[in-house]
């Protein structure tokens, strides 16, 4: 659904943009920046609460399923691609919305808003400040469930039940800012190529599992602090996770950038 408003506001935007009537530069390029993560690390889903600990009791009915959350770390350099388009409202200020999208790394998909004035403005180049504010959405797939060698299957949880070939999938989703400098240099008199070199502060967090089912499609969301997620050392004890993902640090974007307009 997240995705579904983002994209609805990107082609609102971008529909504005192209009926504006002063000059609109539509741009777009690699969009690069570093990430890191907190609390990917591997657990379990079991229902011990009701059926007793396997590893205590050998008659134990438990069913516990592994989640290899550490897997999914994403590079430390996430390569990207961005779409924008930028709206003059003077000659050195303008307004602009961008679309970013992650291509290493988790899948995150991200809509911006900012603005650019022109701290220096000659005929074929300009350098511009350039604030932005986004929301990011991602997803981490995880596969699908195979239930520990040895434990009874299903996982049946207060919050639904977990199957063999379920899929497991883990949603993100915060706020990111960003504020750079963006060279811009004149091929022909609407073509240019541009740039960002910036700093990126985003947080992108997770309520929880969700898993779909694979007889009749219904989902279930297990939040991270659920009984009956637990440290994967057999044990009934709390995992105690929060997994965010951060894209903070320096960014860089290059690409080229076209005048609609005069």
């Amino acid at each position: 659904m997240k995705k579904i408003v983002i994209s609805i506001a990107i082609l609102f935007g971008v529909n504005c943009l192209v009926k504006a009537q002063s000059p609109v530069t539509i741009y777009g390029g690699l969009n690069i920046a570093g990430s890191s993560t907190k609390d990917f690390v591997e657990f379990d889903i079991s229902d011990w609460e009701t059926y007793g600990l396997l590893s205590e009791d050998p008659f134990s009915a438990e069913g516990r399923v592994s989640v290899d959350l550490a897997s999914m770390k994403p590079n430390p350099i996430n390569i990207g691609l961005m779409l924008g388009g930028r709206y003059n409202l003077n000659e050195k200020f303008s307004a602009l919305a961008e679309v970013q999208y992650t291509v290493s790394g988790i899948s995150l998909l991200g809509v911006y808003a900012g603005v650019n004035y022109d701290l220096v403005k000659k005929e074929k180049f300009s350098l511009g400040f350039t604030p932005k504010i986004g929301y990011n959405v991602g997803s981490a797939d995880l596969g699908t469930i195979s239930l520990i060698s040895g434990y009874t299957p299903p996982v049946i949880l207060t919050e639904g039940t977990f199957t063999e070939g379920d899929a497991l999938s883990m949603d993100f989703s915060g706020i990111a800012i960003n504020l750079g400098l963006t060279p811009t240099f004149a091929i022909t008199e609407k073509l240019s190529i541009m740039g960002l070199l910036g700093y990126n502060l985003s947080f992108a967090s997770s309520d929880g599992l969700r898993c779909v089912s694979v007889d009749d499609g219904s989902e279930i969301i297990l939040p991270m602090s659920a009984v009956g997620i637990v440290k994967s050392d057999g044990s009934g004890t709390q995992a105690g996770i929060s997994p965010l993902l951060s894209s903070s640090g320096l960014s860089l974007q290059i690409g080229l950038s076209y005048k609609i307009g005069n």
